[in-house]
């Protein structure tokens, strides 16, 4: 993941990140606390284990996964806190699969949105490279620049 910069939130409640892990917290206080649905019960059902076990497996056990904290919560890798958020809540199921969706159909309006949300150096970066890309596009297809006059 490696964005400091990220912003998440859903239905107004931050989801606050740790050391590029994913607060479940948050999530479970954005869908209203459902009984019996907190991280930490979730965390031990077999098949949450099962689910650490392979992830672990495949991207290395030196790499943290899960950091239980008493005050601020339990944060996770990004991959466990998507399988969190679905076990929570369809709604927030729906909410990341349309994200994702969206991502995987080049859907601009996305990257709008996100752009619309970044601080002003973010967004002075991405003018710079939606430059340089436009610039490479009117070199290799001069007839666009036309189209586009």
């Amino acid at each position: 993941m490696q964005n400091k910069h990220m912003n998440l939130n859903y239905r107004g409640q931050k989801i606050n990140l740790k050391n590029d892990l994913i607060c479940l917290t948050d999530f479970w206080k954005a869908v209203g606390r459902p009984k019996n649905r907190s991280a930490p019960q979730w965390l031990e059902l077999p098949q949450t284990i099962n689910f650490i076990i392979k992830l672990q497996s495949k991207i290395g056990d030196a790499q943290t996964t899960i950091e239980k904290c008493d005050a601020s919560g339990t944060y996770a890798h990004w991959q466990i806190a998507l399988a969190y958020a679905k076990y929570l809540s369809t709604d927030l199921e729906m909410h990341m699969n349309e994200i994702y969706m969206r991502y995987q159909a080049g859907d601009i309006t996305l990257a709008d949105q996100i752009a619309d949300q970044a601080n002003p150096q973010a967004q002075e970066w991405l003018l710079q490279r939606i430059a340089k890309k436009l610039k490479k596009v009117l070199t290799v297809h001069p007839s666009r620049k036309r189209i586009e006059e």
